[in-house]
């Protein structure tokens, strides 16, 4: 039966889409260290691997090249993905969940959130204009988990609060999570996910 309710998720992922108004969450593992770390000389590596990834990105957008969604998309595919770790993404947002799927549902999984991320984020490159951007010091979550916060600095003098989630895996740093506006992305996926899991299991039975 699990099985069978696990491949009923999978497909129900597959239509959902990004949205980033939703309610935060603070996701905890065991073992994590929840207090607050200060600055060190090792945080800084994950806010030059975002200044880079902001670099390449305004370039592309100072081309115009990303007036061309197929053009824009395939760069964001190549250039901009390879700073994520959309694996490690999909098991926060699947929690629990994830120990009982087979390596085919988290596949697939990883496949819809992972294009529905890339494909929101090629849609909203036209809306960058070559706003002035602020970084802010780095703070850690632990020594491998590190926040870096950005702003977008608008003409209207309200920014728009970004904030990238990194941690350190065998291939060095990844984005994990991004936040707009204080809002997780990978909350949102959460989010989607149990009330899939719940309608699931309702529809299991009562059919």
């Amino acid at each position: 039966m699990k099985a069978k309710l696990l491949a009923v998720i999978t497909l129900l992922v597959s239509v959902t889409s990004l949205n980033l108004n939703a309610a935060p969450y603070q996701p905890y593992y065991p073992g994590m260290y929840r207090g607050y770390t200060p600055y060190h000389a090792k945080a800084s590596e994950p806010a030059a691997i975002l200044k880079a990834g902001i670099s390449k990105l305004t370039r592309f957008i100072r081309s115009g090249a990303s007036k061309d969604n197929a053009r824009a998309m395939e760069f964001i595919q190549t250039e901009i993905a390879p700073y994520f770790d959309f694996e490690y993404m999909t098991r926060w947002a699947a929690g629990p969940t994830w120990r009982r799927m087979t390596p085919e549902q988290r596949a697939t999984m990883q496949e819809q959130l992972s294009t529905s991320f890339l494909n929101t984020l090629a849609q909203k490159l036209g809306t960058y204009s070559d706003q002035p951007i602020r970084y802010f010091t780095p703070r850690g979550q632990g020594v491998d988990d590190v926040r870096v916060r950005a702003w977008i600095m608008q003409p209207t003098g309200i920014p728009t609060k970004l904030e990238f989630r990194f941690y350190k895996s065998k291939d060095g740093w990844k984005i994990f999570d991004v936040k707009a506006e204080g809002n997780s992305a990978v909350v949102y996926y959460r989010k989607q996910f149990r009330e899939l899991l719940y309608k699931a299991r309702r529809n299991y039975r009562y059919n």
